[in-house]
């Protein structure tokens, strides 16, 4: 079963984080945004850029869960 891909290059950061694997498109939105929480000092994500975030979400690949 392949899981839910997204990394912050899609949405245009200059960042590495990759999250893959994950088991839900919700599951991948709340490490995003724990993500952006410690690496980029967003305390809440902003409305359209979490828009962003859910549109660059992707599921397949099968890759086993990676996280930074």
């Amino acid at each position: 079963m392949a899981g839910f891909n997204f990394a912050c290059k899609d949405v245009g950061m200059k960042c590495d984080f990759e999250i893959r694997g994950a088991s839900t498109k919700d599951e991948a939105m709340q490490e995003a945004a724990a993500h952006a929480k410690h690496a980029h000092q967003l305390e809440n994500i902003p409305p359209e850029l979490g828009a962003k975030v859910s549109a660059a979400i992707r599921q397949g690949g099968g890759l086993l869960p990676h996280r930074l």
